[in-house]
């Protein structure tokens, strides 16, 4: 618990947060922080290797653009790669 004073107001701030629950949400999405990882490191080299010298492109005449543009790419590719665990739907016909 934290206790925040100010001159105006005071209020308390609880912070409480599991272990096994960050832990579980790290192995539920591992490969979709992975994938944005990988997108922005992906994005920061296309900003240093290619870029844009001029400063008039959108997105790589910084490398914050470039990053957060690979990132968003990283979290797409991930869905692409989602196993879906759900039994199959069966056709009645067969």
């Amino acid at each position: 618990m934290t206790k925040v004073t100010d001159r105006h107001f005071s209020f308390t701030v609880i912070c409480v947060i599991n272990k096994n629950d960050m832990k579980n949400f790290l192995i539920k999405y591992r490969f979709k922080i992975m994938f944005i990882a990988l997108g922005a490191i992906a994005g920061l080299l296309y900003w240093h290797f290619v870029g844009c010298a001029s400063g008039t492109c959108p997105i790589t005449s910084h490398w914050y653009t470039s990053g957060a543009y690979g990132m968003l790419f990283g979290w797409l590719i991930s869905d692409l790669f989602k196993t879906n665990n759900k039994n199959p739907v069966k056709d009645e016909n067969q």
